[in-house]
């Protein structure tokens, strides 16, 4: 009897083990299940937020005309002063992509544009890094696969740790400059203020340019000479006449101006918001059409753009 009781003691206690382990897993599945729940609600309403953002965006930039110019003294500049939402906060600000040299440039059509490479390697030596690398960007971007003098296609990168191609096709985000043999992370952190990939052509903003941007505009504009001509607030070119006045007066009579211009076309609105205590970070790429007469959204990603 004592044998039986035993046993049956045990069994019982097996069952209550058994038992315990069992709730405890529900527990934890529906616990589980109620975060995820939390984090795609808390998603769901980032994404919506940051379309609220966009619509503040477009606002922001909407007006002026397909004739209009753009400064660092617009209102768009400015950023959006953080708004209390239900479980949150939202914030963000507007960026211009039209100061910046676009590497799309580098082979408009598939095809290596030499004068456009020669400008950015300007650019590159401006900011004290090996000009060969806008020959490898625009052996990148070009739809060939035979390498300029100095550049590198598919061959180069078989090696490569992981082994790679060349896009052969336009960039969709100045970032793929990370994936050439000579850009490092100390030249990625000087270049990406600088260089942006466009969906499509557009001229260089001059009044937003940082000076180093200026240098692409003419092998005889130096540091000096682009410090000086580099706009700042209040001191924007109002048309293209000033411009043209003020090449002069560096005595620069007969600067093609092919490619550069006073106006941006596209934006990256940033929207930071915290949602029961998480913060998220959402980007949109915004198309402002003037000549349309319309904000687009070209592309939105979560995180930094």
């Amino acid at each position: 009897m004592s044998r039986q009781r035993g046993a049956a003691l045990l069994v019982a206690l097996l069952v209550v083990a058994l038992s315990v382990l069992l709730v405890a897993g529900l527990l934890d599945q529906g616990e589980r299940q109620r975060a995820r729940l939390g984090d795609a609600l808390r998603a769901e309403q980032g994404w919506q937020l940051a379309a609220g953002l966009e619509a503040w965006a477009a606002d922001a930039l909407a007006g002026g005309g397909a004739l209009a110019i753009d400064t660092l003294d617009d209102p768009w500049l400015q950023p959006m002063p953080p708004i209390d939402v239900p479980g949150g906060r939202l914030g963000g600000r507007l960026h211009d992509l039209g100061g910046c040299f676009d590497l799309n440039r580098l082979a408009p059509g598939g095809v290596a544009d030499l004068e456009a490479v020669a400008a950015f390697q300007r650019v590159l030596t401006g900011l004290g890094l090996d000009p060969q690398i806008a020959v490898e960007a625009a052996d990148w971007v070009d739809a060939d696969l035979e390498p300029l003098p100095g550049g590198a296609e598919d061959a180069a990168y078989a090696g490569a740790r992981p082994p790679h191609r060349t896009a052969n096709r336009p960039m969709a985000h100045a970032s793929e400059l990370r994936s050439l043999r000579r850009v490092d992370q100390a030249a990625w952190s000087q270049l990406r203020e600088v260089v942006c990939a466009l969906p499509e052509p557009h001229p260089v903003n001059l009044n937003t340019a940082a000076p180093v941007v200026w240098l692409a505009l003419d092998p005889r504009i130096d540091t000096a000479t682009a410090q000086r001509l580099a706009r700042g607030p209040g001191r924007a070119f109002g048309s293209r006449e000033a411009l043209i006045q003020a090449l002069q007066r560096e005595g620069l009579d007969d600067v093609r101006l092919e490619g550069f211009g006073l106006s941006t076309r596209y934006f990256v609105a940033d929207a930071e918001i915290e949602s029961d205590g998480v913060r998220y970070r959402f980007s949109s790429l915004l198309d402002n059409d003037r000549a349309g007469g319309e904000v687009r959204v070209h592309a939105r990603v979560r995180g930094g753009w």
